[in-house]
């Protein structure tokens, strides 16, 4: 069979290799001083390029933070959906590999983590907050996990209104025939270990007796436990 893949040229090899530079480059001066410090002056000064060059590849600078944004969604999710792959565990088991490797990738990556989730306002370029990432296929992940669970095919909150806020949030999850007690779950679970991380990254647990990971595998219990128990 003749071989169909197109090779690329090298003016496009040169063209991606570049690319890959500049993210390189832009998560290096991210991971040392935060996004504000992201400049396409500063990014050209660190490249030995001109800043018209740069703009060859990113129309302007909020052009080039929603790409890193979007690629920093594609490293956490592909992260969490790694950790769990092949995994044969019990949905309890799976879901802890699963928030571990979201608590390791926040820890790894501080500034990166934080120009997702702590550096939004009046910083990084609007988007559109309906629009999917790639954090949403985690987030899906998570409730299928939750869903194996034995005993949440059925069951809700015990709120009607909140029960209908539920299955909305499920469908926009591409996860329609989640029941509430797992799509609340999966909420509270999400919510709490980014509350643990966040407050672990912004140092509130430094020289305190207590340890983040334990925290979060605590709430994963109960939340579990919740769910068997309903």
């Amino acid at each position: 069979m003749a071989n169909t893949a197109r090779t690329m040229s090298r003016r496009e090899r040169l063209r991606a290799q570049t690319l890959q530079e500049i993210e390189d480059t832009s998560f290096a001066i991210i991971d040392a001083e935060g996004v504000h410090a992201l400049s396409i002056a500063a990014l050209a000064r660190s490249m030995a390029m001109s800043a018209p060059a740069v703009y060859r590849y990113f129309p302007s600078r909020d052009a080039l933070v929603a790409h890193l944004v979007s690629l920093s969604y594609r490293q956490l999710a592909t992260a969490m959906s790694e950790s769990v792959t092949g995994s044969r565990r019990a949905p309890r088991a799976r879901v802890r590999l699963l928030v571990t490797a979201y608590r390791d990738w926040a820890l790894r990556h501080r500034r990166r983590y934080g120009m997702l989730f702590g550096e939004r306002a009046g910083d990084l370029p609007g988007e559109d907050v309906t629009a999917r990432t790639p954090l949403h296929e985690a987030m899906a992940l998570l409730i299928d996990l939750l869903t194996a669970v034995p005993g949440t095919a059925e069951g809700g909150s015990g709120d009607r209104v909140l029960d209908g806020q539920l299955r909305q949030w499920a469908r926009s999850q591409e996860r329609p025939d989640t029941a509430p007690r797992a799509a609340r779950a999966a909420i509270v679970i999400w919510s709490r270990v980014h509350g643990i991380v966040s407050l672990e990254l912004t140092g509130v647990f430094d020289g305190q007796p207590l340890e983040a990971q334990r925290l979060i595998d605590s709430e994963i219990d109960s939340a579990v436990r919740s769910l068997e128990q309903e």
